[in-house]
């Protein structure tokens, strides 16, 4: 559920600039095919007035496709669009009394301009320019309706359009709107953290680590992926109870993100660099680091994180992890070969004494020992503290 929501929420709070770009593009296509074959006819019958303006309009609807495809973000092009429609439409009804069926082509017209724009300009363009019909059509000689259309049915008829149309336009706003918001105050953290820990989670950490690692593939810094596993957790649980197998995962949690640094030194913002892989297993993915040997001193900070006693209502006295090291792209050039042989490497230093790291390949950790375990990885009693 949490993979589904985080591949399509961002896509849901970004819906109106995306419905806009494809909206605004099916229509100026669709403008710039009839404005071109209408100008071409009035060109051709020596109308020039009539062919200029629309190969005018046909060279604005362009430029504006152009601009369209430059910048899809943050754009008018919805208003240059509008703009050209409703010009068309007053010349249809004022100068085009040669066309017979001049007036159904306002039908069209309204009801693109209504869901090219934003609901606030859709109604306020719409409107104006019914009522601008209506006036032209009751108080003026300007439009001659045909025989077969009533005045009065013209009007309702486009009136009803136009109210069906601008409804549809608030209630799609609504729910856009409300989309957004809630993407805004923060709800993309339930498709993107582990709620228990706050770290990111698994799904989030490998769709950020895909790109990261095309992103780092050709330089020359070391780029590792790291798989811990608390030792001794399912003794944890058993012993003293989910909840302070709770705390200790948020605890650790804690200590990595205060530890391990979470924040892209080009952009300055946090990534899903440390994730919570799934039960006590975390996974991260270091990059940047300037050497093998800085490398060893993060992999030994990290299996230093329990050292001092973790404490609650009650405490353990040794918590230990092992760590497995994956080197990108040596062991592995595809994120799931990397966690594959992160995870074989982390259970090398599980079955070879535990409270150590162990690399893939050895060859990699150079001078620079593993930490050494003892046999105190054990859990040992929980000793309780007395109110005062």
């Amino acid at each position: 559920m949490a993979s589904f929501v985080g591949q399509h929420l961002e896509e849901m709070a970004d819906m109106r600039s995306a419905r806009k770009c494809k909206v605004v593009l099916l229509c100026s296509v669709i403008a710039l095919v009839i404005l071109t074959y209408y100008g071409s006819i009035h060109i051709a019958n020596q109308n020039y007035l009539f062919g200029t303006l629309n190969m005018l309009c046909v060279a604005v609807l362009s430029a504006n496709l152009w601009y369209l495809r430059l910048n899809q973000s943050a754009n008018f092009s919805d208003l240059v669009l509008s703009c050209v429609l409703l010009f068309q439409g007053m010349m249809l009804l004022l100068f085009g009394e040669h066309i017979s069926d001049r007036l159904l082509w306002l039908y069209p017209i309204m009801a693109a301009v209504i869901f090219v724009c934003e609901f606030r300009y859709g109604l306020l363009f719409s409107s104006s320019f019914y009522v601008l019909t209506m006036i032209t059509c009751l108080f003026t000689d300007l439009v001659s309706v045909p025989l077969q259309l009533s005045v009065d049915r013209f009007l309702i008829s486009l009136f009803a359009l136009c109210l069906l149309c601008n409804t549809s336009s608030y209630f799609y706003s609504k729910v856009v709107n409300y989309i957004q918001s809630l993407y805004k105050e923060g709800i993309e953290d339930l498709a993107y953290r582990d709620q228990l820990t706050g770290l990111a989670n698994r799904w989030s950490f490998e769709s950020w680590a895909m790109e990261k690692l095309e992103e780092v593939r050709a330089n020359k810094t070391v780029t590792a992926m790291v798989f811990l596993d608390i030792d001794n957790f399912k003794a944890i649980n058993d012993t003293y109870g989910h909840d302070v197998g709770d705390r200790v995962l948020q605890h650790f949690s804690k200590r990595l993100k205060n530890n391990i640094r979470s924040k892209d030194r080009k952009t300055q913002k946090h990534d899903y660099s440390i994730a919570r892989y799934a039960g006590d297993e975390f996974v991260l993915l270091l990059y940047d680091v300037r050497s093998i040997k800085d490398l060893n001193n993060i992999l030994e900070r990290i299996c230093h994180l329990f050292e001092d006693s973790y404490q609650s209502t009650e405490r353990i006295n040794k918590l230990t992890v092992s760590a497995g090291v994956a080197i990108f792209p040596t062991d592995g050039d595809s994120l799931p070969e990397l966690t594959r042989c992160a995870d074989k490497a982390m259970y090398a230093a599980k079955h070879n004494g535990k409270n150590q790291y162990r690399y893939y390949q050895s060859d990699h950790a150079g001078s620079v020992p593993a930490i050494k375990s003892t046999d105190a990885e054990k859990v040992t009693p929980i000793n309780k503290f007395s109110g005062s």
